[in-house]
């Protein structure tokens, strides 16, 4: 019997695609949380057009930095563990490119909506810059 040599590079995908699919219910949740970020920042700049201060930011503390939510988002690259404060931010999760506060903190307060909807605790956070 031919035994063919597996790529390692395979295997490690193949793990990666299972952990996936196993996590499709928290992916689902991050997409409809992004996406009501997106709109609802993309609507407060519509409407309010020109108005671009304060600058700074805005992002979403979950708390505590463990769970299938947050496995989800680490495997997405969305996020990262505060080491100072402790929980899971998720800076700017709208994605939207402006500088103004208000527009951000909009998106990040639809980002945590969507999370405590399905039940996940969630802190929105803002800073000046």
């Amino acid at each position: 019997m031919l035994r063919t040599k597996v790529n390692p590079a395979v295997n490690e995908m193949n793990n990666k695609l299972r952990k996936l699919r196993k996590l499709q219910p928290q992916i689902n949740i991050i997409n409809e949380a992004v996406a009501a970020a997106d709109a609802a920042a993309r609507e407060h700049i519509r409407k309010n057009p020109g108005v671009w201060y304060p600058c700074g930011f805005a992002w979403v503390k979950i708390n505590p930095a463990r769970g299938p939510l947050v496995t989800a988002l680490k495997a997405l690259g969305i996020g990262r563990v505060n080491k100072f404060e402790g929980g899971y931010d998720v800076w700017n999760p709208s994605n939207n490119s402006t500088q103004w506060l208000d527009a951000k903190e909009v998106g990040a307060r639809a980002f945590a909506e969507v999370l405590r909807k399905y039940g996940f605790e969630c802190t929105v956070c803002t800073r000046l810059d």
